[in-house]
């Protein structure tokens, strides 16, 4: 079987068709290692899925504190443990290829697809001038795949937001810190669609940091002027700012209709599995690739077929992004009607909402967890936060 794409969800889907026994090619089109535009934090609810801790070589710093940023506003959350880790999206997906690799998958790259047909009984491609044929093919090319808008048609661009990030060298560490900060909220209206306003953040690495805007429907050049006033923010706390690199990426907001054909499916960000809420989308990288390598190993032993992929993402991908999409324009309403700091006040100094948050972030406690307890606290929250 064929993965193409070696970033998280394609490289751990090929590891786990590997392990299955099944004979294994990943394709990816860059050089291996190679940059990504990403955030560059990984959840312990995400690192958590896969087989043994992240090696101190990929981890860029664990994150003890999380901050919320609104104008001058800022509440630091200190937590007993930490939340999540920072990487290079270099350093990681070598690692992730590594492992496949380790667990028997061979690795093309570079290499480009210049053709890819489902037959009835095959998928036929073109790599690099070479003819290739599998019973099935795993696409985890991200956002822009050209596999996937060959196979499953394009990605309606109205559900692609845009992440803007640049990676800097800092005069002062700014520790084990991430920073999100509210750039576009407090809106004025209650917007009566899905939304993704724009905010920003800041994750500390090794000597420096990864900092970036994301948003939807919103013109590259005030991602341009965010960027570089979250910057100059950023700079007043922790001095000057080498720039080392910076890029842009989509964000696919809006699970894809079709996730599978007969032979052909769909990961990670190819597949839309971004949080709209937050933009992460490293944990349903590698929940959606455990069920890709799971439906694969079933539909080539001839024990099912790949519609049990999306019966699988259905259980722990699927109602979390949905939840999400209805609970995003509510928060964005909500602070546009609030008194922004002194909520944040108030749930900083709440020690029950908190845990919750952080149970979430390693794992520990579901959406559904926190959604109860708002829902209880949701009247003191509002009337206080009102002045």
């Amino acid at each position: 079987m064929v993965v193409t794409g070696a970033g998280p969800a394609g490289a751990r889907s090929a590891c786990l068709c590997a392990r299955a026994g099944l004979r294994t090619l990943l394709l990816e089109r860059e050089a291996i290692p190679r940059e990504k535009c990403c955030a560059g934090g990984v959840l312990e609810r995400a690192s958590g899925l896969l087989d043994e801790p992240l090696p101190d070589r990929v981890v860029e710093h664990e994150i003890t504190t999380v901050a919320i940023v609104h104008r001058d506003f800022r509440a630091d959350f200190e937590l007993p443990t930490r939340a999540a880790v920072t990487v290079r999206r270099s350093a990681f997906d070598a690692y992730l290829v590594e492992r496949a690799q380790q667990a028997g998958a061979e690795l093309w790259s570079p290499c480009a697809i210049s053709k890819v047909v489902e037959r009835p009984d095959v998928v036929e491609m073109a790599v690099g001038g070479r003819e290739v044929a599998s019973k099935a093919l795993i696409v985890a090319e991200g956002a822009t795949s050209r596999t996937a808008s060959a196979l499953f048609g394009p990605y309606p661009g109205t559900g692609q937001g845009m992440g803007l990030a640049l990676t800097c060298r800092l005069e002062h560490d700014p520790g084990g810190r991430m920073e999100f900060h509210l750039l576009g909220t407090p809106i004025v209206k209650y917007p009566f669609r899905f939304r993704f306003p724009l905010n920003g953040w800041m994750f500390a690495t090794r000597g420096g940091a990864n900092i970036g805007v994301a948003g939807k429907d919103i013109g590259g050049a005030e991602y341009r002027v965010a960027l570089d006033g979250l910057r100059a923010r950023i700079e007043e706390r922790y001095g000057a700012a080498s720039e080392i690199r910076r890029s842009a990426h989509p964000i696919p907001m809006v699970p894809r209709r079709r996730l599978n054909t007969r032979r052909c499916l769909l990961v990670g960000d190819a597949a839309g599995f971004a949080s709209p809420l937050s933009g992460e989308g490293m944990t349903n990288a590698f929940r959606s690739a455990a069920h890709a390598a799971e439906a694969v190993t079933g539909m080539i032993a001839g024990s099912r077929s790949l519609s049990s992929y999306r019966r699988g993402v259905a259980t722990d991908v699927l109602p979390v992004i949905r939840a999400s999409r209805v609970i995003s324009p509510k928060a964005q309403w909500l602070m546009g009607v609030v008194n922004t700091p002194e909520l944040v006040k108030k749930m900083q100094d709440d020690p029950e909402l908190v845990s919750v948050c952080l149970g979430i972030s390693k794992g520990e406690r579901s959406w559904e967890a926190l959604l109860r307890l708002i829902a209880r606290k949701f009247p003191y929250l509002f009337f206080s936060s009102l002045a």
